[in-house]
């Protein structure tokens, strides 16, 4: 499963208003005492989809074009996921919601 972290409010080199979602993989394994979630990896992305990377708290970088995104930390509130979504065959589908 994929779950939605936070969606930060950003603006691009040329002023265009836009969002930079972070994401983190979330494994399930069944064991003697049940099943158990296991946190993995996580990344940034435009809401397109498009690869992000993470600067520093300020700054992101689109990273095909070096666009840089400024975090707009008085408008954003990183609003965290509103559900934890699966992606199965580029689908995604609300698992639970948050």
């Amino acid at each position: 499963m994929i779950e939605e972290l936070a969606r930060h409010r950003c603006t691009g080199d040329d002023g265009t208003p836009l969002f930079v979602v972070e994401h983190r993989y979330v494994f399930t394994s069944q064991g003697g005492a049940g099943s158990r979630q296991h946190r993995g990896a996580a990344w940034v992305t435009l809401l397109n989809g498009e690869p992000v990377r993470y600067i520093d708290a300020r700054t992101f970088e689109v990273i095909a074009t070096g666009e840089m995104l400024a975090h707009d930390l008085r408008r954003c509130d990183c609003a965290p996921a509103f559900g934890i979504t699966s992606r199965d065959g580029g689908g995604e589908n609300v698992v639970e919601q948050v």
